[in-house]
Protein backbone atom coordinates (compact mmCIF):
# COMPACT_ATOMS: atom_id res chain seq x y z
CA UNK A 1 0.00 0.00 0.00
CA UNK A 2 3.15 2.53 0.82
CA UNK A 3 4.60 1.68 -2.53
CA UNK A 4 1.27 1.95 -4.34
CA UNK A 5 0.51 5.75 -2.74
CA UNK A 6 4.17 6.72 -3.24
CA UNK A 7 3.51 5.93 -6.99
CA UNK A 8 0.57 7.46 -7.11
CA UNK A 9 2.37 10.70 -5.76
CA UNK A 10 5.24 10.67 -7.68
CA UNK A 11 2.81 9.82 -11.35
CA UNK A 12 1.21 13.07 -9.68
CA UNK A 13 4.14 14.72 -9.67
CA UNK A 14 5.37 14.07 -12.92
CA UNK A 15 2.36 15.10 -14.81
CA UNK A 16 3.09 18.22 -13.34
CA UNK A 17 6.88 18.27 -13.90
CA UNK A 18 5.89 17.64 -17.82
CA UNK A 19 2.78 20.49 -17.60
CA UNK A 20 5.08 22.65 -16.64
CA UNK A 21 8.15 21.86 -19.32
CA UNK A 22 5.26 21.71 -21.95
CA UNK A 23 4.05 25.48 -20.57
CA UNK A 24 7.91 26.69 -20.91
CA UNK A 25 8.60 25.52 -24.17
CA UNK A 26 5.38 26.17 -25.45
CA UNK A 27 5.93 29.33 -27.93
CA UNK A 28 3.76 32.61 -28.03
CA UNK A 29 1.58 33.42 -30.89
CA UNK A 30 3.10 34.05 -33.95
CA UNK A 31 2.65 37.71 -34.55
CA UNK A 32 1.87 38.31 -30.62
CA UNK A 33 5.01 40.88 -29.80
CA UNK A 34 3.25 43.10 -32.40
CA UNK A 35 -0.46 42.75 -30.74
CA UNK A 36 0.03 45.43 -28.48
CA UNK A 37 0.57 48.06 -31.29
CA UNK A 38 -1.85 46.61 -33.16
CA UNK A 39 -4.67 47.00 -30.86
CA UNK A 40 -3.65 50.52 -30.63
CA UNK A 41 -4.25 50.88 -34.02
CA UNK A 42 -7.55 49.35 -34.01
CA UNK A 43 -8.97 51.57 -31.61
CA UNK A 44 -8.86 54.38 -34.07
CA UNK A 45 -10.55 51.60 -36.47
CA UNK A 46 -14.64 51.42 -37.24
CA UNK A 47 -15.84 48.09 -37.35
CA UNK A 48 -16.43 48.24 -41.29
CA UNK A 49 -12.28 49.36 -41.49
CA UNK A 50 -11.55 45.55 -39.30
CA UNK A 51 -13.74 44.08 -41.62
CA UNK A 52 -12.03 45.40 -44.47
CA UNK A 53 -9.21 44.10 -43.64
CA UNK A 54 -9.57 40.81 -43.81
CA UNK A 55 -10.94 41.24 -47.55
CA UNK A 56 -8.03 40.44 -49.78
CA UNK A 57 -10.48 40.59 -53.31
CA UNK A 58 -9.16 40.46 -56.92
CA UNK A 59 -6.93 43.72 -57.94
CA UNK A 60 -9.59 45.81 -60.04
CA UNK A 61 -7.54 48.53 -61.41
CA UNK A 62 -10.87 50.49 -62.96
CA UNK A 63 -12.11 50.47 -59.09
CA UNK A 64 -9.47 50.08 -56.81
CA UNK A 65 -9.37 53.70 -56.01
CA UNK A 66 -12.58 53.94 -55.04
CA UNK A 67 -12.81 50.60 -53.58
CA UNK A 68 -9.97 51.60 -50.74
CA UNK A 69 -11.12 55.23 -50.06
CA UNK A 70 -14.52 53.38 -49.34
CA UNK A 71 -13.79 49.83 -48.83
CA UNK A 72 -10.93 49.68 -46.64
CA UNK A 73 -9.63 46.41 -48.00
CA UNK A 74 -6.59 44.67 -46.09
CA UNK A 75 -4.81 43.71 -49.69
CA UNK A 76 -5.67 42.41 -53.07
CA UNK A 77 -4.82 39.61 -55.42
CA UNK A 78 -2.91 40.31 -58.57
CA UNK A 79 -3.26 38.06 -61.65
CA UNK A 80 -0.71 37.76 -64.97
CA UNK A 81 -2.98 40.20 -66.95
CA UNK A 82 -2.43 42.74 -63.87
CA UNK A 83 1.76 42.91 -65.51
CA UNK A 84 0.79 42.26 -68.95
CA UNK A 85 2.56 45.86 -69.82
CA UNK A 86 6.32 46.15 -71.10
CA UNK A 87 9.46 47.02 -69.25
CA UNK A 88 9.26 50.86 -69.81
CA UNK A 89 5.92 50.73 -67.68
CA UNK A 90 7.09 49.33 -64.69
CA UNK A 91 8.00 52.81 -62.91
CA UNK A 92 4.42 53.92 -63.35
CA UNK A 93 3.48 50.70 -62.09
CA UNK A 94 5.39 50.99 -59.22
CA UNK A 95 4.23 54.57 -58.43
CA UNK A 96 0.90 53.36 -58.44
CA UNK A 97 1.16 50.36 -56.04
CA UNK A 98 2.64 53.50 -53.55
CA UNK A 99 -0.02 55.75 -54.15
CA UNK A 100 -2.35 53.32 -53.61
CA UNK A 101 -0.74 51.89 -50.20
CA UNK A 102 -0.67 56.01 -49.11
CA UNK A 103 -4.51 56.25 -48.92
CA UNK A 104 -5.01 52.65 -47.39
CA UNK A 105 -5.84 54.68 -43.99
CA UNK A 106 -1.92 54.49 -42.86
CA UNK A 107 -1.88 50.88 -43.28
CA UNK A 108 -0.14 49.46 -46.45
CA UNK A 109 -1.59 46.91 -48.61
CA UNK A 110 -1.07 43.42 -48.89
CA UNK A 111 -0.38 42.93 -52.68
CA UNK A 112 -0.14 38.95 -53.91
CA UNK A 113 0.31 36.68 -56.62
CA UNK A 114 0.27 32.99 -57.34
CA UNK A 115 4.13 33.23 -58.05
CA UNK A 116 4.36 29.23 -57.71
CA UNK A 117 6.51 28.77 -61.21
CA UNK A 118 5.46 26.15 -63.90
CA UNK A 119 1.87 25.75 -64.41
CA UNK A 120 0.96 28.86 -61.89
CA UNK A 121 3.20 31.96 -62.44
CA UNK A 122 2.09 35.57 -62.76
CA UNK A 123 4.94 38.00 -63.44
CA UNK A 124 7.77 35.60 -64.41
CA UNK A 125 6.23 35.61 -67.94
CA UNK A 126 6.36 39.45 -68.91
CA UNK A 127 9.35 39.93 -66.87
CA UNK A 128 11.97 37.49 -66.53
CA UNK A 129 14.17 37.26 -69.02
CA UNK A 130 14.38 33.47 -68.82
CA UNK A 131 10.80 32.93 -69.05
CA UNK A 132 8.74 32.33 -67.01
CA UNK A 133 10.14 30.40 -63.37
CA UNK A 134 10.47 26.56 -63.95
CA UNK A 135 8.22 24.44 -61.58
CA UNK A 136 9.92 23.71 -57.89
CA UNK A 137 9.63 19.74 -59.56
CA UNK A 138 11.36 20.46 -62.30
CA UNK A 139 14.24 22.45 -60.19
CA UNK A 140 14.41 19.60 -57.78
CA UNK A 141 15.03 16.96 -60.52
CA UNK A 142 17.78 19.22 -61.76
CA UNK A 143 19.50 20.78 -58.56
CA UNK A 144 17.65 19.44 -55.75
CA UNK A 145 16.11 21.70 -52.81
CA UNK A 146 19.41 24.01 -52.97
CA UNK A 147 18.00 24.29 -56.61
CA UNK A 148 14.45 25.18 -55.65
CA UNK A 149 15.79 27.84 -52.80
CA UNK A 150 17.96 29.59 -55.23
CA UNK A 151 15.02 30.24 -57.66
CA UNK A 152 12.90 31.04 -54.96
CA UNK A 153 15.06 33.89 -53.66
CA UNK A 154 15.42 35.06 -57.52
CA UNK A 155 11.38 34.97 -57.24
CA UNK A 156 11.49 37.17 -53.85
CA UNK A 157 14.02 39.68 -55.61
CA UNK A 158 11.37 39.90 -58.61
CA UNK A 159 8.23 40.17 -56.85
CA UNK A 160 9.91 42.75 -54.38
CA UNK A 161 10.78 44.71 -57.63
CA UNK A 162 6.74 45.06 -58.34
CA UNK A 163 5.94 46.13 -54.59
CA UNK A 164 4.20 43.12 -53.71
CA UNK A 165 4.86 41.86 -50.50
CA UNK A 166 3.00 37.77 -50.56
CA UNK A 167 3.77 35.17 -52.51
CA UNK A 168 0.75 32.57 -52.53
CA UNK A 169 3.08 29.75 -52.35
CA UNK A 170 4.51 27.08 -51.84
CA UNK A 171 2.14 23.97 -52.47
CA UNK A 172 2.71 22.33 -49.59
CA UNK A 173 0.55 18.83 -51.04
CA UNK A 174 1.72 15.78 -51.64
CA UNK A 175 1.06 13.69 -54.71
CA UNK A 176 2.89 10.57 -56.73
CA UNK A 177 0.71 10.24 -59.04
CA UNK A 178 1.44 11.93 -62.43
CA UNK A 179 -2.45 11.95 -63.09
CA UNK A 180 -3.46 13.89 -60.08
CA UNK A 181 -4.86 17.12 -60.53
CA UNK A 182 -2.04 19.03 -58.13
CA UNK A 183 0.91 16.83 -59.16
CA UNK A 184 2.92 19.43 -61.17
CA UNK A 185 2.63 21.82 -58.48
CA UNK A 186 3.98 19.54 -55.42
CA UNK A 187 8.18 18.47 -55.79
CA UNK A 188 6.59 14.89 -56.50
CA UNK A 189 8.58 13.45 -53.53
CA UNK A 190 7.80 11.19 -50.69
CA UNK A 191 6.81 12.68 -47.64
CA UNK A 192 10.11 12.74 -45.80
CA UNK A 193 11.69 14.93 -48.94
CA UNK A 194 8.41 16.97 -49.42
CA UNK A 195 8.41 18.01 -45.88
CA UNK A 196 12.27 18.60 -46.11
CA UNK A 197 11.89 20.91 -48.82
CA UNK A 198 9.02 22.70 -47.47
CA UNK A 199 10.60 23.47 -44.29
CA UNK A 200 13.42 24.85 -45.91
CA UNK A 201 11.69 26.58 -48.43
CA UNK A 202 9.31 28.49 -45.77
CA UNK A 203 12.55 28.95 -43.59
CA UNK A 204 14.11 30.47 -46.41
CA UNK A 205 11.38 33.31 -47.22
CA UNK A 206 10.77 34.03 -43.28
CA UNK A 207 14.77 34.64 -42.21
CA UNK A 208 14.22 36.73 -46.35
CA UNK A 209 11.55 38.76 -44.51
CA UNK A 210 8.88 38.06 -47.03
CA UNK A 211 5.43 36.56 -46.98
CA UNK A 212 4.64 33.28 -47.78
CA UNK A 213 1.54 30.85 -47.89
CA UNK A 214 1.96 27.34 -47.70
CA UNK A 215 -0.90 25.55 -49.21
CA UNK A 216 -3.85 23.70 -50.09
CA UNK A 217 -4.01 22.48 -45.93
CA UNK A 218 -4.96 19.97 -44.92
CA UNK A 219 -3.62 18.31 -48.70
CA UNK A 220 -5.15 18.36 -51.92
CA UNK A 221 -4.16 14.32 -52.40
CA UNK A 222 -5.50 12.98 -55.85
CA UNK A 223 -8.63 15.29 -55.70
CA UNK A 224 -10.02 17.17 -58.75
CA UNK A 225 -9.50 20.69 -59.61
CA UNK A 226 -11.82 22.82 -57.56
CA UNK A 227 -12.29 25.78 -59.54
CA UNK A 228 -14.99 24.27 -61.32
CA UNK A 229 -16.31 21.50 -59.33
CA UNK A 230 -16.36 20.03 -55.77
CA UNK A 231 -14.21 17.34 -55.01
CA UNK A 232 -14.79 14.93 -52.28
CA UNK A 233 -11.57 13.58 -50.19
CA UNK A 234 -12.08 10.24 -48.46
CA UNK A 235 -8.88 9.46 -47.29
CA UNK A 236 -8.91 8.57 -43.31
CA UNK A 237 -7.36 10.93 -40.76
CA UNK A 238 -4.58 8.82 -40.33
CA UNK A 239 -3.74 9.18 -43.75
CA UNK A 240 -3.28 12.94 -42.62
CA UNK A 241 -1.92 12.74 -39.61
CA UNK A 242 0.72 10.27 -40.85
CA UNK A 243 1.27 11.72 -44.50
CA UNK A 244 0.00 15.69 -45.74
CA UNK A 245 0.19 17.35 -42.58
CA UNK A 246 3.92 16.74 -42.30
CA UNK A 247 4.48 19.76 -44.69
CA UNK A 248 2.27 21.31 -42.91
CA UNK A 249 3.87 21.15 -39.56
CA UNK A 250 6.96 22.03 -40.91
CA UNK A 251 6.19 24.82 -41.99
CA UNK A 252 4.69 25.39 -38.77
CA UNK A 253 7.51 25.16 -37.37
CA UNK A 254 9.47 27.64 -39.38
CA UNK A 255 6.91 30.19 -38.57
CA UNK A 256 5.31 30.50 -42.34
CA UNK A 257 2.92 33.40 -41.64
CA UNK A 258 -0.11 32.13 -43.90
CA UNK A 259 -1.98 29.20 -44.71
CA UNK A 260 -4.38 28.69 -47.14
CA UNK A 261 -7.44 26.07 -47.12
CA UNK A 262 -8.43 23.84 -49.76
CA UNK A 263 -11.94 23.96 -50.93
CA UNK A 264 -12.02 19.96 -50.86
CA UNK A 265 -14.91 18.05 -48.80
CA UNK A 266 -12.71 16.28 -46.65
CA UNK A 267 -15.48 13.71 -45.20
CA UNK A 268 -13.23 12.10 -42.16
CA UNK A 269 -13.53 15.26 -40.23
CA UNK A 270 -16.75 17.19 -41.98
CA UNK A 271 -19.01 15.55 -44.99
CA UNK A 272 -21.02 19.02 -44.91
CA UNK A 273 -18.99 21.89 -45.95
CA UNK A 274 -15.69 22.26 -47.89
CA UNK A 275 -12.37 22.78 -45.42
CA UNK A 276 -12.16 26.38 -46.35
CA UNK A 277 -15.36 27.22 -44.36
CA UNK A 278 -15.62 24.25 -42.20
CA UNK A 279 -15.00 25.14 -38.20
CA UNK A 280 -13.92 21.62 -37.96
CA UNK A 281 -11.02 21.81 -39.94
CA UNK A 282 -9.91 24.89 -38.61
CA UNK A 283 -10.02 24.03 -35.08
CA UNK A 284 -7.84 21.06 -36.24
CA UNK A 285 -5.16 23.85 -37.76
CA UNK A 286 -5.58 25.90 -34.71
CA UNK A 287 -5.33 23.35 -32.11
CA UNK A 288 -3.93 20.13 -33.22
CA UNK A 289 -1.36 21.55 -35.13
CA UNK A 290 -0.87 24.90 -32.88
CA UNK A 291 -0.61 27.40 -36.09
CA UNK A 292 -1.07 30.91 -34.91
CA UNK A 293 -0.55 32.84 -37.87
CA UNK A 294 -2.62 34.02 -40.19
CA UNK A 295 -5.22 31.48 -42.11
CA UNK A 296 -6.70 31.91 -45.86
CA UNK A 297 -9.67 30.68 -47.66
CA UNK A 298 -9.12 30.24 -51.55
CA UNK A 299 -11.03 32.01 -54.02
CA UNK A 300 -14.81 32.20 -52.32
CA UNK A 301 -16.00 32.48 -55.97
CA UNK A 302 -14.56 29.33 -57.24
CA UNK A 303 -17.51 26.73 -58.23
CA UNK A 304 -16.76 23.97 -56.07
CA UNK A 305 -17.46 26.06 -52.79
CA UNK A 306 -21.05 27.43 -54.36
CA UNK A 307 -22.78 24.31 -54.18
CA UNK A 308 -22.56 23.44 -50.42
CA UNK A 309 -23.18 26.70 -48.68
CA UNK A 310 -27.21 26.39 -48.41
CA UNK A 311 -27.75 30.08 -49.57
CA UNK A 312 -25.67 31.47 -46.81
CA UNK A 313 -22.92 33.58 -47.99
CA UNK A 314 -19.63 31.85 -48.37
CA UNK A 315 -18.18 34.81 -47.14
CA UNK A 316 -20.37 34.50 -43.88
CA UNK A 317 -19.41 30.56 -43.10
CA UNK A 318 -15.46 31.22 -44.20
CA UNK A 319 -15.56 33.98 -40.77
CA UNK A 320 -17.62 31.89 -38.94
CA UNK A 321 -14.95 28.77 -39.78
CA UNK A 322 -12.14 31.33 -38.15
CA UNK A 323 -10.51 32.57 -41.56
CA UNK A 324 -8.32 35.54 -41.30
CA UNK A 325 -8.53 36.89 -44.48
CA UNK A 326 -11.00 35.95 -47.66
CA UNK A 327 -9.46 35.93 -50.99
CA UNK A 328 -12.45 36.58 -53.53
CA UNK A 329 -13.41 37.67 -56.99
CA UNK A 330 -16.74 38.57 -55.05
CA UNK A 331 -15.48 41.22 -53.57
CA UNK A 332 -18.47 43.31 -53.24
CA UNK A 333 -21.43 40.74 -52.55
CA UNK A 334 -19.33 38.91 -50.07
CA UNK A 335 -18.10 41.95 -47.87
CA UNK A 336 -22.03 42.99 -47.50
CA UNK A 337 -22.99 40.17 -46.53
CA UNK A 338 -20.18 39.75 -43.57
CA UNK A 339 -21.29 43.47 -42.44
CA UNK A 340 -24.95 42.23 -42.52
CA UNK A 341 -24.02 39.05 -40.57
CA UNK A 342 -22.37 40.98 -38.21
CA UNK A 343 -25.10 43.80 -37.88
CA UNK A 344 -27.50 41.16 -37.35
CA UNK A 345 -25.48 38.84 -34.82
CA UNK A 346 -24.31 35.99 -37.05
CA UNK A 347 -20.79 37.09 -36.58
CA UNK A 348 -19.58 38.29 -33.35
CA UNK A 349 -16.92 41.66 -33.41
CA UNK A 350 -14.75 39.33 -31.46
CA UNK A 351 -13.89 37.28 -34.61
CA UNK A 352 -13.23 40.24 -36.47
CA UNK A 353 -11.28 42.12 -34.00
CA UNK A 354 -8.95 38.67 -33.68
CA UNK A 355 -8.50 38.28 -37.50
CA UNK A 356 -7.44 42.09 -37.89
CA UNK A 357 -5.44 42.01 -34.73
CA UNK A 358 -3.72 39.21 -36.31
CA UNK A 359 -3.71 41.03 -40.00
CA UNK A 360 -2.20 44.17 -38.22
CA UNK A 361 0.67 42.58 -36.29
CA UNK A 362 1.61 40.36 -39.58
CA UNK A 363 2.15 44.18 -41.62
CA UNK A 364 3.87 45.91 -38.68
CA UNK A 365 6.24 42.55 -38.79
CA UNK A 366 6.39 41.81 -42.75
CA UNK A 367 5.32 45.08 -44.41
CA UNK A 368 6.01 48.07 -42.03
CA UNK A 369 9.17 46.14 -40.50
CA UNK A 370 8.27 47.05 -36.98
CA UNK A 371 10.40 46.99 -33.74
CA UNK A 372 8.27 44.18 -31.76
CA UNK A 373 7.21 45.70 -28.34
CA UNK A 374 9.88 44.63 -26.18
CA UNK A 375 7.85 43.04 -23.12
CA UNK A 376 5.77 40.26 -25.96
CA UNK A 377 8.90 39.61 -27.79
CA UNK A 378 10.43 38.16 -24.92
CA UNK A 379 7.30 36.15 -24.23
CA UNK A 380 7.29 34.94 -28.00
CA UNK A 381 11.04 34.32 -27.65
CA UNK A 382 12.00 33.22 -24.80
CA UNK A 383 15.72 33.76 -23.89
CA UNK A 384 17.33 29.75 -24.88
CA UNK A 385 19.67 30.18 -21.36
CA UNK A 386 16.97 30.63 -19.38
CA UNK A 387 14.82 27.84 -20.97
CA UNK A 388 17.72 25.30 -20.12
CA UNK A 389 18.59 26.58 -16.57
CA UNK A 390 14.46 26.11 -16.46
CA UNK A 391 14.15 22.85 -17.69
CA UNK A 392 17.36 21.35 -15.76
CA UNK A 393 15.81 22.53 -12.29
CA UNK A 394 13.08 21.07 -12.83
CA UNK A 395 14.86 17.78 -14.20
CA UNK A 396 17.15 17.67 -10.59
CA UNK A 397 13.79 18.35 -9.00
CA UNK A 398 12.24 14.97 -10.54
CA UNK A 399 15.45 13.14 -10.07
CA UNK A 400 15.74 14.33 -6.35
CA UNK A 401 11.79 13.62 -5.67
CA UNK A 402 12.10 10.25 -7.12
CA UNK A 403 14.88 9.30 -5.23
CA UNK A 404 13.94 10.35 -2.10
CA UNK A 405 10.48 8.04 -2.38
CA UNK A 406 12.83 5.63 -2.79
CA UNK A 407 15.00 5.75 -0.23
CA UNK A 408 11.28 6.18 2.17
CA UNK A 409 10.05 2.91 0.42
CA UNK A 410 13.79 1.14 1.29
CA UNK A 411 13.46 2.43 4.56
CA UNK A 412 9.96 1.28 5.40
CA UNK A 413 10.50 -1.95 4.12
CA UNK A 414 13.76 -2.50 6.11
CA UNK A 415 11.43 -1.19 9.33
CA UNK A 416 8.62 -4.44 8.59
CA UNK A 417 11.33 -6.41 8.57
CA UNK A 418 12.62 -5.83 11.40
CA UNK A 419 8.92 -5.96 12.75
CA UNK A 420 8.60 -9.17 11.37
CA UNK A 421 11.83 -10.69 12.29
CA UNK A 422 10.87 -9.46 16.18
CA UNK A 423 7.61 -11.14 16.35
CA UNK A 424 9.10 -14.66 14.77
CA UNK A 425 11.57 -14.36 17.58
CA UNK A 426 9.17 -13.56 20.12
CA UNK A 427 6.55 -16.55 19.45
CA UNK A 428 9.72 -19.11 19.31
Amino acid sequence: NYLINKFIDIKNLMVIYFFLLYALCSSAELFEGYYRQAEEIMKNMTIDEKIGQMFFPRYEPDNVTDDILNKKPGGFVLFARDFDFEESYIQNYIMEMQNLSNISMGLPLGLSVDEEGGTVVRVSPKHRKEGIFPSPQEIYNQSGIDGILKIDKEKRDLLRKFYLNINLAPVADISYNSSDYIYPRTLGRDVAESTKYIGEDVNGYVTDNFTCCAKHFPGYGSNIDTHGDIAIDTRSYETFQNEDFKTFEAAISKKVPMILVSHNIVVCKDDKYPASISKTWHDILRNELKYSGLILTDDLSMGAIKKYTNNVSEAVLAVQAGNDILLTSDYYKHLEAVKEAYKSGNIKEEIINRACKRIIAWKLKYILFREPDKEDEEQEEPDSTVLIITVSALGVILVGTLIFFLIMYLKNKNKKSDVDEGGLIAES
